[in-house]
């Protein structure tokens, strides 16, 4: 009896330990941050745009998993006090993709798996975007993409004109759409998203119309430019990126 006592009490304890763990390794903190050009805060909205290619996936659909591979520009603004924003999204023809969902004009991008002739399109812009300085075992900076104030969640949609079951559309949204995680290359600015930065961050996946809560992923990184020139970087209390 002493014996399955002393086990029971043992389990207790590595069951605490494990969630100590847990909770610290979820412990990340967010301040906020500032846009510097040149090493100077920035105190007026600059243009930027963003050109790269993110892969959007979908992990449990009817057919299982499904992604496809976009290329694209994200057009907005960086401004004072940590804002900045996604205005809307460009094709690299320059059109503008539309912003009602499965009408006007569609991004077109490349089957991955699971999802023939895909076109996709920006759920809910514009986007507002805040960098933060991420504290967790190390220092990060992320820039979080939130909905504007009475605009939907940010997210997107995707319509498989093909598929074995026919054409299939999704939609795949969240409370803070997706967050990037900005790195120098040289002097150039990255945004970096990843399912393992977001998980990092404590924040949950896009919720996808298809596939459930947690099942929306955007992996890519794309530069952003400012539009008349000058090195972006963002500041926290002296820290630099």
């Amino acid at each position: 009896m002493k014996r399955f006592k002393l086990l029971g009490i043992v389990m207790l304890a590595v069951f605490a330990f494990a969630a100590v763990l847990a909770a610290s390794a979820s412990a990340a903190t967010f301040l906020l941050a500032e846009w510097l050009v040149g090493g100077t805060a920035v105190s007026t909205e600059l243009l930027t745009e963003s050109i790269g290619e993110l892969l959007l996936e979908d992990t449990s659909t009817p057919l299982g998993k499904a992604d496809v591979l976009c290329s694209g520009n994200l057009e907005g603004w960086v401004g004072p006090n940590s804002l900045d924003w996604i205005s809307e999204v460009l094709s690299l023809s320059g059109g503008a993709a539309g912003n009602t969902g499965l009408s006007g004009t569609a991004l077109v991008c490349v089957n991955q798996m699971n999802c023939e002739e895909p076109l996709v399109w920006a759920a809910h812009l514009p986007w507002e975007t805040e960098v933060e300085l991420m504290e967790d075992t190390t220092v990060f900076f992320a820039d979080l993409i939130l909905p504007h104030s009475g605009g939907g969640q940010p997210g997107w949609e995707v319509e498989c004109m093909k598929s074995l079951i026919g054409p299939i559309t999704d939609e795949c949204t969240g409370p803070e759409g997706a967050v990037s995680e900005l790195s120098l290359e040289g002097t150039t600015l990255l945004g970096n998203f990843s399912t393992a930065f977001t998980e990092l961050a404590g924040i949950k996946l896009a919720t996808c119309s298809l596939g459930g809560e947690n099942s929306g992923i955007v992996e890519g990184s794309a530069p952003v430019i400012l539009n008349e020139g000058g090195e972006l970087t963002a500041s926290s209390e002296g820290v630099v990126s």
